[in-house]
């Protein structure tokens, strides 16, 4: 089914470049996902192919496929009425919600067993506020998703890469990452580097370019450490 889904948004998306970036998910999601039916929550809503690659029609498609349930959330109402009108035109059954991404996942009752976490956008001038709110998204959510459950995480950089940062009115300016990883899963990934977690990376750590984290729940009941060690940028 993945290999089907990943042919079918090629074919819909415009942004033909996306799918080299995809690929290494989707065979994730190929070996790992066992469940029969995906329930799915996206925070950060996609919106287009152009700007942010509507990554959540993949996640949608593979729902609407196994009877399972789509769920997307973000904080600003215009780009939640955008990502409507996305998976309307694409004929794709979904349910928006305008909120804080925290709050929603704290609150809700729905059970997901696969979570895509990206919203609250990079910057690599300042990297720990959206850190942080990847980490308690995580937080939010963790416990209500099933064992075998999947995580994606989006926008991370390993050290070694480097990024082209653009500026509206002045010149661009190349940003060396010179820490373990900077991005939405920068935290996450730390914790389940510990050791300590109930989770294992199944995706690989990508020097040189933006990389999607992607973990698999193997147990219940973590036991979140305090942050402060970890927040030291």
């Amino acid at each position: 089914m993945w290999d089907e889904i990943l042919e079918w948004y090629n074919g819909v998306s415009p942004n033909k470049a996306r799918k080299k970036q995809l690929k290494p998910v989707i065979e994730i999601l190929k070996n790992s996902f066992k469940f029969d039916s995906v329930i799915c929550i996206e925070t950060g809503a996609s919106k287009d192919f152009a700007t942010d690659g509507a990554v959540g029609t993949i996640l949608a498609k593979a729902s609407n496929l196994t009877g399972g349930e789509f769920h997307s959330v973000d904080d600003d109402p215009n780009v939640t009425e955008k990502s409507k009108n996305l998976y309307d035109s694409l004929k794709l059954t979904h349910h928006q919600y305008t909120s804080d991404s925290v709050k929603f996942l704290k609150e809700t009752s729905i059970i997901p067993n696969l979570v895509h976490l990206d919203s609250w956008n990079v910057n690599l001038k300042n990297p720990l506020p959206c850190a942080l709110h990847g980490w308690r998204e995580f937080e939010a959510i963790e416990d209500k998703m099933p064992v075998g459950s999947i995580l994606v995480v989006d926008d991370n950089w390993f050290k070694g890469t480097w990024v082209e940062w653009t500026y509206p009115h002045k010149p661009n300016e190349r940003i060396d990452i010179d820490y373990p990883i900077l991005g939405k899963g920068a935290l996450i990934w730390h914790f389940i580097e510990s050791g300590e977690s109930n989770w294992v990376k199944l995706s690989e750590d990508v020097v040189g370019s933006n990389e999607k984290l992607v973990y698999k729940k193997i147990k219940s009941s973590n036991t979140f450490p305090n942050l402060s060690p970890m927040t030291s940028y």
